[in-house]
């Protein structure tokens, strides 16, 4: 499954964020010229179960249908260099700027996978010994794992708010089970997480961590800082089988960035 990370390219993308009243912004002092170290990690829980009773009233009832699953999807990711961030105190505000031209700033990284999922087919009505038993089906996790490699950083900060973007842009996972198992029937991942979550935040290789608090005045005491949060999201989609059997995806995400002054 290959996606590419649209929320970590905009925080890449975003070369000027400003706070303040609109008006002149004459440079009232020289940039502040930031390293910012930042770290991170991601843990994403799923569980599916479902269940089609026998009814064999008739000999052409309907035979019995369990479906079941679940997963871990590990995240983390560890910056070996700092990412560069400057701001300046103009007489609008602050304006924080982190962009790198060549693309999205990376830091090493893995990601750890692991599931498993099954259809388990009951007998049809009318079954006699001696026929053949029915097929289930048993995904295939020979290809669960861990996977290293860079992960794309990205940071922004406007209107009090400091938001971190983190990710793997693209995963070649071939056989292991997932949130996203078609034999799930789940009718939409687009609504159903509390605090609410974009779709693309809810497969495990994103960081699903939101924008945080982050007064002006730490930019403008020209000090080292350190900011970090811990974030859980608990997801349920439903989906066609009986009673509307929903998937369910338990999320907690962290990060730590430390801002040091470098000029």
């Amino acid at each position: 499954m290959l996606r590419r990370l649209s929320a970590i390219a905009s925080l890449a993308v975003l070369g000027a964020l400003f706070v303040g009243a609109t008006g002149a912004q004459a440079l009232i002092a020289p940039p502040t010229e930031w390293a910012v170290s930042v770290s991170g990690k991601q843990t994403l829980k799923w569980s599916f179960e479902a269940e089609i009773p026998e009814a064999c009233e008739a000999y052409y009832g309907t035979a019995s249908q369990k479906a079941s699953g679940s997963g871990t999807i590990s995240l983390s990711f560890k910056s070996k260099r700092p990412i560069p961030a400057e701001t300046t105190l103009a007489g609008n505000g602050v304006k924080f700027t982190s962009y790198n031209v060549s693309g999205s700033y990376t830091a090493p990284g893995s990601i750890i996978k692991s599931g498993k999922f099954s259809v388990i087919n009951g007998r049809p009505c009318g079954w006699t010994d001696g026929e053949l038993e029915p097929l289930s089906k048993i995904a295939d996790n020979s290809e669960c794992g861990t996977e290293k490699g860079k992960v794309d950083v990205g940071l922004s900060w406007s209107g009090g708010k400091f938001g971190l973007g983190a990710g793997f842009g693209t995963l070649p996972w071939g056989a292991c089970p997932g949130p996203t198992q078609s034999d799930m029937r789940v009718l939409s991942m687009s609504t159903g997480c509390k605090p609410k979550l974009d779709e693309d935040l809810i497969y495990g290789e994103t960081l699903a961590a939101q924008p945080i608090p982050l007064d002006a005045s730490k930019f403008i005491a020209r000090k080292k800082f350190s900011v970090d949060t811990s974030q859980d999201f608990h997801c349920s989609f439903p989906s066609t089988w009986p009673h509307d059997a929903p998937l369910t995806v338990d999320i907690t995400a962290s990060y730590r960035a430390t801002f040091k002054p470098t000029n």
